[in-house]
């Protein structure tokens, strides 16, 4: 049986004993997901064994939801229907069996997850609500370094160079691991991309020469692996590099901490002084906090009260205030005794003579109130499927399919792969692309039953097609869930599109002039707002131009065009993905590559939220405004219609051969739709006054 990199065997349950009343050998669960049945068997050797029959697993297991009910929901029903939580107790009470119950199965999991984590006694683990945007902001907290943003600037003019940290960040950092750190107290120095499209170590090691002798304390806070292009960083090269400096180094793994190992390794060379992730994104994960694991040498409050103050973070308080205190100690020695003993204890931290004794012990004094209990128990069940799976496994399968996927798509002239595509790049199964509108075409060869390609390819490329509507038609023709947009990553998507930084900063120098300068709705002149224009020349004249610029933008920004900002698609492989699926993501990418751009009259684009939705009227005229038949194009859509309701009803009786039969169905019915399609349909018009001329093509 294999072993984890942290030494325990990660296919039993011994690492949380509370847990093993249930998954006893012999047992079996059969649970039904949305499309998948999964079962779960307990051999005798107490090990667990998997199979997916077909389709997709969901990430939410009912598995895991069936285990926490099991110890936390009675089987009796409440008079108004409810289930009673008789077993769910607080954990800061031990004082009853529900108390103790649920203290120990929280440390229980609260320890699992740290192993799994690689972290040790000089470590602490910090559960926090939203995900690794909780996890980052408690960094920040327990750092002492952040502050409500009307008071940023009057407390920075308060502090020396030498007691701001100064923290660097990466190229391609989520908002939460960029923003968050631009408004704190810090000083954020951003590190570019290297020309392979990789965080520039030796630009990063240029700022730390610059850093060295200043005498101020550094962190660096970098992505393990971009949450838009699936990118990995070498996250071993930059601790090594980091700690070589005298900084501390943390990493995000919310992009890639469901599909690797992670090791903390604290203390060592190439070690990380902290990790934050979200298990939600963990199959079995949904509901489960922000996990953010630390260095005890990056708590900086010290003898400080915690970062929030609360039930179960103090040891004793009482209702006097300093100077009363003082009074009842010299009255009361006996009272001063017992401080004593609890400081000589390290129970609680010496404030001085104030009255609130707070607990020394860093995970406990910052898990104030009535913690996520289910959910940390979740997170932990959520980490015990991956441990269980095994991260050989893992990489090996989504290597393959990221490596497919790249072999079939990269040659396609009408997509873009953004990002370093070369195979020696270490990457996750995450593909983000542009597709591409052509002005000319072959025609549409006539053979029946090819899968993929159908024989139409362009050969002049226009303007790449909307992020968001290339996801909205993957998800209405094809059911398939993709995402348009910049992936919460602006400043990268700057990069991938071609937006230098000169480009950037005049853009935001003409928006903050429109703002201060206008405050009136401007007459309806505006003619268009040229993207192209931006991206090919501004950049050699935008500074000198701003207030120009800020003309033509003027309109379009008082206004809320939200939709004119440019955005790719992004879709994943994800390990669990039958072959099935993975070939049929592909040949839908393919199609949408060829004909994506003839059903483009058939929805309606929003300029100011950037939404697209089908025109659900244009089929109830004779014919659209376009001339397309109507009526052949209802029966075309409703031969899906037909199609994904006959799948509903008899979904788990399929075996791999009908699936290949039904995706290739939702193929050839996508097909006969962009049949009665024009192949070059006209520019969509704007009202006369909001005109524009965008990136994309709409």
């Amino acid at each position: 049986m294999t072993k984890s990199c942290h030494g325990y065997d990660p296919k039993s349950l011994v690492e949380m004993p509370s847990l093993n009343l249930l998954l006893e050998p012999g047992n079996s669960l059969t649970l039904i997901t949305l499309h998948r049945v999964v079962v779960f068997t307990i051999s005798k050797t107490s090990s667990l064994t998997m199979f997916f029959p077909f389709t997709v697993i969901k990430r939410s297991l009912q598995f895991l939801f069936f285990v926490l009910f099991f110890f936390f929901f009675s089987d009796l029903m409440i008079s108004d229907g409810s289930f009673c939580r008789v077993f769910l107790g607080n954990i800061h009470t031990c004082d009853s069996y529900v108390g103790q119950r649920t203290t120990k199965m929280v440390h229980e999991a609260s320890n699992y997850i740290k192993r799994c984590m690689g972290g040790g006694e000089d470590d602490a683990i910090l559960f926090c609500g939203s995900g690794t945007t909780a996890a980052i902001k408690k960094l920040q907290e327990v750092m002492g370094i952040t502050v409500p943003s009307i008071m940023r600037d009057k407390v920075i003019k308060c502090l020396s160079n030498e007691e701001r940290w100064v923290v660097f960040v990466g190229p391609y950092e989520h908002h939460s691991n960029l923003l968050s750190w631009r408004q704190s107290l810090a000083e954020v120095v951003e590190i570019g991309l290297n020309e392979d499209g990789l965080i520039d170590i030796e630009a990063l090691k240029q700022q730390l020469e610059l850093f060295k002798y200043r005498n101020r304390p550094f962190l660096g806070t970098f992505s393990a692996c971009s949450n838009v292009t699936g990118i990995q960083s070498n996250t071993r090269e930059i601790a090594k590099l980091m700690h070589q400096y005298g900084g501390f180094v943390c990493f995000d793994f919310a992009a890639s901490g469901p599909y690797v190992a992670m090791d903390m390794k604290s203390g060592e060379i190439d070690g990380y002084d902290g990790m934050f992730l979200g298990p939600h994104k963990f199959i079995g994960g949904p509901g489960s906090p922000g996990i953010l694991l630390m260095s005890k040498a990056l708590y900086q409050l010290g003898n400080s009260p915690p970062s929030t103050c609360g039930g179960g973070t103090v040891d004793y308080v009482n209702g006097f205030d300093e100077k009363e205190m003082r009074r009842v100690w010299q009255a009361n020695p006996l009272v001063l005794d017992i401080y004593i003993v609890l400081i000589k204890k390290r129970k609680v931290q010496e404030r001085d003579n104030k009255d609130t004794l707070y607990l020394s012990d860093i995970e406990e004094r910052e898990n104030g109130g009535t913690p996520q209990i289910i959910q940390m128990i979740r997170a932990a069940l959520a980490f015990w499927v991956k441990e269980y799976i095994g991260y050989e496994v893992i990489a090996k399968q989504e290597k393959s399919y990221i490596q497919q996927a790249l072999n079939r798509l990269l040659p396609n002239q009408n997509i873009k792969v953004l990002g370093n595509t070369s195979s020696h790049t270490k990457r996750q199964a995450i593909l983000s692309f542009l597709i591409y509108s052509t002005t000319n075409s072959a025609p549409i060869s006539n053979q029946e039953d090819e899968l993929f390609m159908w024989g139409e390819t362009g050969n002049k490329r226009d303007k790449p097609l909307h992020g968001p509507f290339v996801a909205t038609l993957l998800n209405d023709l094809f059911g398939i869930q993709a995402r348009g947009g910049c992936a919460c990553a602006g400043p990268y998507g700057h990069c991938l599109l071609g937006i230098d930084q000169t480009q950037s900063l005049a853009i935001r120098e003409a928006i903050k002039k429109v703002f201060l300068l206008c405050t009136q709705r401007p007459p309806l002149g505006l003619k268009y707002y040229n993207i192209d224009y931006v991206h090919n020349h501004y950049k050699y004249d935008a500074i000198e131009n701003a207030l120009t610029f800020s003309k033509r933008l003027r309109y379009l920004i008082l206004q809320g065009y939200v939709g004119a900002k440019p955005g790719h698609t992004r879709v994943g492989f994800p390990y669990y993905m039958s072959n099935e699926e993975f070939e049929y993501i592909v040949a839908a990418l393919e199609f949408v590559a060829m004909y994506g751009q003839r059903f483009l009259p058939l929805y309606h684009f929003d300029l100011r939220t950037g939404n697209w939705t089908f025109k659900n009227k244009a089929l109830t005229k004779d014919t659209c405004d376009d001339g397309i038949p109507v009526l052949d194009l209802a029966t075309a859509f409703q031969a899906i219609n037909t199609d994904r309701e006959k799948d509903k009803i008899d979904a788990r009786k399929k075996d791999n051969s009908s699936i290949v039969l039904k995706y290739a169905s939702y193929l050839e019915s996508a097909k006969r739709i962009a049949a009665l399609l024009p192949k070059f349909p006209s520019q969509r018009r704007f009202q006369e006054d909001t005109r524009v001329e965008l990136y994309f093509r709409v």
